[in-house]
């Protein structure tokens, strides 16, 4: 069985023909991959999390934007702990090198796995607590965050 009870034969039962067409999006708007990708890289700078649903995996039922205090499913996982939401692949991870401490990243991570050493005067990343959105990377103006694998992190590599 499949998270959500089904199995992959009841998935596969379930198809149609527009399975191999897609659905029929006939009047509906469409966005050119330039202008989803500029739409992104805005709602970015503002500090919104890009989120995938599913509603029978593998097919995307909606990606989102949002931020903790206007998103039930985010404000329920993180703040209540109830698991609607899942982590990304990957965990966030500063290059000590090249951050200033200029705290920009923590103005917009939504899930407090930001913080500032005053001894270092870096930003640290509590990676258990990272999600791997990415929005810490944009918001750096000095590219000190990256991301790496969360299956290269022993502390995150069975968080989801």
């Amino acid at each position: 069985m499949g998270p959500g009870g089904n199995s992959f034969g009841d998935i596969l039962s379930g198809l149609d023909d527009s399975f191999l067409t897609g659905p029929d999006t006939s009047g509906l708007e469409q966005v050119s991959t330039g202008d989803a990708l500029a739409a992104f890289a805005d709602h970015e700078k503002e500090g919104l999390c890009h989120t995938v649903w599913t509603f029978m995996t593998p097919f995307i039922g909606g990606v989102c934007n949002c931020d903790r205090s206007d998103c039930m499913a985010m404000k329920s996982t993180v703040v209540h702990d109830v698991k609607v939401m899942f982590r990304a692949e990957y965990v966030a991870e500063v290059n000590r090198d090249v951050c200033t401490g200029c705290r920009a990243c923590m103005r917009v991570c939504q899930f407090g796995a930001l913080a500032y050493s005053a001894a270092d005067q870096k930003a640290v990343v509590d990676q258990t607590a990272c999600y791997g959105c990415g929005i810490c990377r944009s918001a750096c103006p000095h590219d000190a965050m990256g991301l790496r694998p969360r299956a290269e992190v022993p502390a995150t590599a069975s968080l989801w």
